[in-house]
């Protein structure tokens, strides 16, 4: 009997075990956990901001007289030389000519023309030629600069300016100079082989004792912008321009890459000869002056004191122009069309004289379709 109820005790108690047990575990079942990764929201970072470029105060510089190009101070008191090259086709192709910061071209007698480049730092070319003879015209265009103008001979007419202190030149013809600046070279004939150097101005420059910086007031020719902006013309389009000169037949091309309006002449690309490289130009002043036949040999004068009209152009377009030269001592002035002070794009300068009469000879092409098509 004892068994039997210590079973029945020990059943009960199991069972109460197993419900207590069962109790415990469901009490105890861990949550579901949620794996899920939520998305990482950054917020997006600003851009960097470029730095600004500090501003160009162009400190101990100041813009050549010549081409309004920024440049050490000291180096724009420099005074330039200007050369006489012949430009025949005998005379071809020039030697240094690209130096030349302003390019002069005009009729001198027959339909021929000569250049005058006008050169700040002439040690940049090692030899400069042809050299031909000067012109009165050319002598007075020289003395606009304050430049020393090297030439190899005169019109008879020109003497007597030479002669006087009205420019200070270094002639071929004259027996002091021309030992210590010219010679003659051995593969052309004369008179085309005539040439200078670096070395050979300096020799002609020390012989005659000139000085070598701007006189004290001269301020110039042009009227140049900062170059900060680009001058942008309101006129017409000129992409290709034909001078009325007969025999060189001079014109020029636009090109719309380097900004800079290429030089032709003879029926082709006018190079220098030590370079290879084509003449090129921001700035072209076509510029209309009375002239005349003065001799049986064709010899021309031109009235550079006076006024008149011309064209400019830079960056493909073109503006109607004057220009007004009051006396020999001053510089020819440029004007535009509402009467100030033409406001030119540094850089270099070609200008073509020609004569007023032939003014209707030239030609302004806007695409350089119109000029082939003509």
């Amino acid at each position: 009997m004892k068994r039997k109820i210590a079973a029945a005790m020990l059943l009960v108690l199991t069972a109460g075990i197993l419900v207590v047990g069962c109790g415990k575990n469901k009490e105890e079942e861990p949550d579901v956990v949620d794996l899920t990764v939520p998305p990482v929201t950054t917020e997006e970072e600003p851009e960097p901001e470029e730095p600004e470029e500090p501003e160009n105060t162009h400190e101990s510089e100041a813009q050549s007289l010549l081409t309004g190009e920024w440049m050490p101070e000291e180096q724009t008191k420099n005074r330039p030389v200007a050369i006489m090259f012949g430009n025949t086709t005998d005379a071809l192709p020039q030697y240094g000519v690209s130096n030349a910061d302003v390019l002069y071209e005009c009729l001198v007698e027959g339909g021929l023309t000569r250049l005058m480049g006008v050169i700040d730092n002439y040690e940049n070319a090692p030899k400069y030629g042809s050299i031909r003879s000067c012109r009165l015209y050319y002598a007075q265009l020289a003395r606009e600069y304050d430049a020393i103008y090297c030439h190899y001979g005169q019109a008879s007419i020109a003497k007597s300016y030479l002669d006087s202190d009205a420019i200070d030149n270094l002639n071929g013809l004259d027996g002091a100079v021309e030992p210590v600046m010219y010679y003659r070279s051995s593969d052309r004939v004369a008179p085309h082989n005539v040439f200078t150097t670096p070395d050979g101005i300096a020799a002609g420059i020390e012989k005659k004792g000139y000085r070598t910086t701007y006189a004290d007031g001269y301020s110039g020719h042009f009227t140049f912008s900062d170059g900060e902006e680009l001058v942008t013309l309101n006129g017409g389009a000129a992409e290709v321009m034909q001078t009325s000169y007969p025999i060189s037949k001079t014109w020029f091309e636009y090109d719309q890459e380097s900004g800079l309006y290429k030089r032709f002449h003879y029926k082709r690309e006018h190079v220098d000869g030590e370079t290879g490289d084509q003449l090129a130009f921001t700035n072209v002043i076509f510029q209309y002056v009375p002239g005349r036949v003065i001799d049986d040999k064709g010899r021309m004068e031109f009235d550079t004191v006076g006024s008149g009209k011309g064209q400019y152009f830079t960056g493909g377009k073109y503006i109607d122009i004057t220009w007004k030269k009051d006396n020999l001592e001053s510089p020819s002035q440029f004007f535009d069309a509402d009467g100030n002070a033409l406001v030119m794009n540094p850089g270099k300068t070609s200008i073509c004289i020609m004569t007023t009469d032939s003014a209707d000879n030239i030609g302004i092409y806007e695409t350089k379709d119109a000029w082939e098509s003509r």
